[in-house]
């Protein structure tokens, strides 16, 4: 009798772990899409995504702030493109100030409404978006699905990050959740 009850606890170990390598194996090879903001500051955190967001099939996200001298919003629409590239498609904002367009360039097409101006028809295409946080007033966000995440709230206010998105397995997604709770 003890030597069936070891067999069947080997048994049990052995239908365990071939699950758990199952399991393993399946999260290792079904790729998803995923938004991940990434630190760029030079130095020990560079390179560190700080958060990932899974993309479903909406191609469009915002990227809002306040503009430090007019004080007014600003909200910038990105698409993603099949290759994972990231064009700029519009900025809206509703007062002229420093480091906004100015005025038409190249083929941009700008519209005046009552209550903003829309700039769009641009030929920007990035890698990944960079984004200076803001210290004090622009309060950068990211917002895609409808969910707004403040940037400050995730790293530093004057601090450098990017987005991007890359095809990854389920398994690395979850890994780097884990991470990412871990280290907040």
């Amino acid at each position: 009798m003890g030597k069936k009850i070891i067999s069947n606890r080997k048994s049990k170990l052995f239908l365990v772990l071939s699950v758990i390598l199952i399991i393993w194996l399946v999260l290792s090879f079904i790729k998803i899409d995923v938004f991940e903001i990434f630190i760029v500051d030079k130095g020990i955190n560079e390179n560190k995504v700080i958060l990932q967001v899974n993309k479903n099939e909406q191609d469009y996200f915002d990227v809002k702030w306040t503009h430090s001298v007019s004080l007014r919003p600003v909200i910038e629409t990105y698409k993603v493109n099949d290759d994972y590239t990231i064009s700029i498609e519009q900025m809206i904002f509703d007062s002229f100030s420093a480091n906004l367009p100015a005025s038409p360039d190249y083929d941009t097409i700008w519209e005046f409404h009552d209550e903003y101006i829309r700039v769009y028809n641009y030929d920007v295409t990035f890698d990944a978006v960079p984004v200076v946080i803001g210290k004090v007033v622009a309060n950068h966000s990211f917002i895609y699905n409808e969910k707004e995440t403040f940037l400050k709230d995730i790293y530093k206010p004057g601090g450098y990050v990017n987005i991007r998105v890359v095809n990854k397995s389920i398994l690395n997604f979850l890994v780097k959740e884990i991470e990412i709770f871990v280290r907040n």
